[in-house]
């Protein structure tokens, strides 16, 4: 039998990960059972108008809609559509940059990095408005609010699913021969002491291989109840999505053209990302402390150490030190449900979401490599 055969039976007969992965799921369940019933159905009666007439609200679409059978959803939408205007063409960051100029007043350099970061946007809000994306209709007038319960409920509660488990694979594996008392007899050949290095692969594998579950079990029966048919070539920048940063409202602009589906996957791949830096960082934690709960424990620290650092340079008003802190891994779990957009002050940078998750691989996946060569000379015993 394969040495990676027998690491993966070690998950496989690991209790508490059935136990764990089965109160996710039943908790995803409880999710999708959130939202009312009236919802739901306006979302999908909504789509099924815009398979029949489209996503860009023009005139023509208000004609061809006034033609169709009247309902009570229907009359809301065609209210919510009459007035509709390309609220890009007049749309000045100016007003969001001065905002957070107030914010961080006391602090040059973040004012000076936020206005640059609202001058670069002023760019995006032109080329929106020459593409009428604003005309876009998403969902109608229940755009926000299944946006904001796909990313900020559903999604999120799925990756963070996906880092939990990933750190208890990662703890268990990394950690099984010391528990089993068969660690010392193994680390006494420099093959057998690279069997952790196949313990690496395999918790980053079976972290990535719960999350892709997760998604198919939650997001598969969230599509069978959500009709997207009718909503997935809508641009994401639709007037009808916004969100609010520090109770400040704002169109909701990406960086780049995004449709509701390309905006779906790379919510989804990016969340796999966040998944796989804590899983190294729990490698590289658990690979320096020879005690499983230790490690345990000094990962949900530095979890709240991260957590905690911004909340308190943001009281003290140290916004440079803040802004900062916003590219750690947790401050960016805090801001998952507007990434791929200018996420107001959780960002300091245009992409921050990407940089972030790249300087996350880079240096969890740099720690854990450092971590892993340390282990192989060292004495464990």
């Amino acid at each position: 039998m394969s040495l990676a055969v027998c690491e993966w039976r070690k998950l496989f007969h690991l209790p508490a990960l059935w136990v764990f992965l089965g109160l996710c799921l039943a908790f995803n369940a409880l999710l999708l059972a959130g939202p009312s019933p009236y919802d739901r159905i306006f979302f999908n009666e909504t789509s099924a108008d815009a398979t029949t007439l489209g996503q860009r609200v023009d005139n023509d679409f208000r004609v061809r809609l006034a033609a169709l059978p009247d309902t009570e959803n229907r009359e809301i939408l065609r209210q919510s559509v009459t007035n509709m205007e390309n609220i890009f063409e007049p749309y000045d960051t100016e007003k969001l940059a001065t905002f957070y100029q107030e914010v961080t007043a006391g602090d040059s350099i973040a004012q000076d990095i936020l206005t640059w970061k609202y001058e670069l946007l002023q760019d995006r809000v032109d080329h929106l408005a020459q593409t009428d994306a604003a005309l876009d209709l998403y969902a109608g007038p229940i755009t926000q609010d299944s946006h904001q319960y796909l990313y900020n409920n559903l999604l999120r509660a799925i990756v963070t699913e996906g880092i939990l488990l990933g750190v208890l694979c990662t703890l268990y594996l990394m950690r099984y021969e010391k528990l089993t008392g068969t660690q010392d007899v193994i680390c006494t050949s420099r093959v057998g002491r690279q069997l952790w290095r196949r313990k690496v692969r395999i918790s980053i594998v079976a972290s990535l291989g719960l999350y892709a579950l997760l998604i198919l079990a939650t997001l598969g029966p969230y599509l069978f109840l959500w009709n997207y048919n009718g909503i997935w070539e809508s641009s994401v920048s639709s007037q009808f999505n916004y969100y609010a940063d520090l109770f400040f409202v704002r169109p909701f602009l990406t960086w780049i053209d995004l449709t509701v589906r390309q905006y779906f996957i790379a919510m989804i791949v990016a969340g796999g990302v966040l998944v796989m830096i804590f899983t190294l960082l729990t490698t590289a934690v658990s690979l320096r402390l020879r005690h499983t709960y230790m490690a345990a424990v000094t990962v949900a620290v530095l979890c709240a150490v991260l957590m905690g650092l911004s909340t308190v340079t943001g009281n003290l008003g140290w916004w440079s030190v803040y802004l900062l802190c916003t590219f750690s891994p947790v401050n960016l779990w805090l801001s998952f449900n507007c990434w791929f957009t200018e996420m107001g002050l959780s960002a300091a940078i245009p992409w921050q979401e990407t940089v972030g998750l790249s300087l996350g691989l880079l240096v969890y996946g740099g720690l854990a490599t450092l971590a892993l060569k340390r282990f192989e000379r060292e004495d464990v015993s």
